[in-house]
């Protein structure tokens, strides 16, 4: 298979409700190998299966994503309605982040998803963003690597898988990373907590999110971890080998870091085994092509490639494997479940005397 033909490590987000012809002819030319839902995308239970139905034919076939933490990040309101917060979740204990986790297993697996990227393993820490947005589990390395363990042992029993995110840890930071680059202001030490969250968890949940955050401590200071091939490789050597991806590269964080393509093609040069384009969906002919020019100029960058290939490619094969293994609920059960979760952290009602 020449390079012009071979697929790409690309998880790509889509534009609408259904893949128009057009449409399916950018993504026939990119082969990505992972396409990723958005609130844009969802207008039913029934209209989300035929989506995910209509690329099951590609070659290779794409494994479907979507970001489901739970409280803001929910990309499924439309259907199902809300569902608490991690924090919230957390707060309730092991009940709580278990029915979370059963209610965002079931419905991904009722939809054709075969991939959360969920759970947030960053540690709580005072003014942090992600905490405050009710997004964190713990301030406790141990409790956070505990419920994160069990939000997605949950998940596994709908045969869905999770990703422990935002590499090598946002807890700190307190600017918004669509919006801006963050620095983090930590000792080696305070930083190792953050990691070991990540090395805790990396051999059961193998899949990583790298996060845009400058790290001085980890010896950058001119680039996100995204982009650093130091960073982005002590997440590649976190136990058990994890697929590593990259944060969306259209956020406000990596502003000044070159156009789309020239980002993606960092990305996958720093080592992350795949790059998610979330938005861009116009530029994804000219984001391939340029990564397919890279790699019949530089043997070391097509190399790279097929490594990226070879890692999302085996996951992919994995994945739908693993949902076909598994009979996928109906929507009356996943609502069921959905409301299991938010009664699960609602206080007990006070006894009337």
């Amino acid at each position: 298979m020449t390079i012009s033909q071979a697929s790409l490590p690309l998880v790509v987000g889509l534009p609408g409700l259904e893949i128009t012809e057009a449409e399916r002819e950018t993504l026939d030319q990119v082969k990505p190998a992972g396409i990723i839902l958005f609130a844009r995308n969802i207008e039913s239970p029934d209209q989300v299966r035929e989506l995910v139905h209509s690329v099951r034919d590609m070659d290779p076939r794409p494994f479907i994503c979507v970001d489901l933490e739970g409280g803001l990040v929910n990309r499924l309101t439309a259907l199902w309605g809300a569902l608490p917060s991690p924090s919230d979740a957390a707060a309730a204990g092991m009940k709580g982040i278990q029915a979370l986790g059963d209610a965002t297993g079931a419905a991904c697996r009722a939809l054709g998803i075969h991939l959360d990227f969920a759970p947030v393993v960053d540690l709580e820490r005072p003014d942090g963003l992600i905490a405050l947005q009710g997004r964190t589990l713990s301030h406790s390395a141990e409790r956070s690597a505990t419920l994160a363990r069990a939000f997605c042992e949950k998940m596994d029993t709908w045969a869905v898988s999770g990703c422990i995110k935002h590499f090598p840890g946002l807890g700190a930071v307190k600017i918004d990373t669509h919006e801006a680059l963050p620095t983090l202001d930590h000792r080696i030490e305070d930083l190792d907590e953050h990691i070991g969250v990540f090395a805790a968890l990396s051999a059961d949940i193998p899949i990583v999110m790298v996060g845009h955050v400058v790290a001085p401590v980890l010896g950058e200071s001119d680039s996100p971890a995204s982009l650093s091939r130091h960073i982005v490789q002590l997440a590649v050597d976190l136990p058990g080998n994890p697929v590593v991806l990259s944060d969306d590269l259209e956020m406000g964080a990596l502003e000044g870091f070159g156009e789309l393509p020239e980002l993606v093609t960092a990305a996958l040069r720093a080592r992350n085994h795949g790059a998610l384009v979330c938005q861009a969906f116009d530029q994804l002919e000219e984001i391939a092509d340029h990564l397919r020019r890279e790699a019949d100029e530089d043997p070391i960058f097509a190399d790279i490639l097929d490594e990226g290939r070879s890692r999302l490619g085996t996951l992919s094969r994995d994945l739908c494997l693993q949902a076909a293994a598994v009979p996928a609920p109906n929507d009356e059960t996943v609502a069921q479940l959905w409301e299991k979760a938010r009664k699960a952290v609602e206080p007990p009602r006070r006894q009337e005397r």
